[in-house]
């Protein structure tokens, strides 16, 4: 993944997170049919989030494996239970949600890095899929726990207001979050 002996790197601790993240994606999945699809974001998400709380980076090659391996599977999903237009909703909110995050990226170039814009579209899909409520509510919830981590920081003196942190899982936090309880 990268070069690091980073704690957040541990083997326990990815496992850890894709861990309670499959959890999210069982509770997730209202058939059989998306749980795959889910589960698989949800070990991608692992790796991402560990790597982003490392190192500061979500990386391109878990990236480009991630995306084709959820879409394809939430075509099958959408194939399964015959509901395509909830594969091209899939589809549209993150792409929405990938342009949302690459304006904020551009007009505050020090706020987000492309890192955070390409996990963006992934983890708008997955939103997309149950609806736009969910996209809307998983966005707003990892800015408000981006926020609240920020706070955090400043108030235990272990940065200001210019401190870069890993915003990565804050958003895999708001999404999930948003996936379990708009169920």
């Amino acid at each position: 993944m990268c070069d690091s002996a980073s704690r957040w790197l541990a083997g326990w601790v990815v496992g850890s997170l894709a861990g309670v993240l499959a959890v999210g994606a069982a509770l997730a999945s209202r058939t059989w049919w998306e749980f795959p699809g889910f589960l698989v974001l949800a070990l991608f998400c692992g790796l991402l989030v560990a790597s982003d709380m490392a190192v500061l980076r979500l990386p391109d090659p878990i990236m480009a494996w991630a995306y084709p391996a959820f879409l394809v599977l939430i075509a099958v999903a959408a194939a399964g239970v015959n509901e395509w237009d909830r594969f091209g909703r899939a589809v549209l909110a993150g792409l929405a949600l990938l342009v949302f995050y690459l304006v904020n990226a551009l007009v505050v170039p020090s706020g987000m890095s492309l890192g955070d814009v390409k996990f963006a579209g992934l983890l708008g899909a997955m939103l997309g899929w149950e609806g736009w409520l969910n996209v809307l509510w998983g966005t707003l919830l990892a800015a408000t726990f981006g926020g609240l981590a920020g706070l955090v920081l400043i108030l235990v003196r272990r940065g200001g207001l210019k401190t870069e942190y890993a915003y990565g899982p804050m958003m895999a936090a708001g999404a999930w979050t948003a996936m379990v309880w708009l169920r």
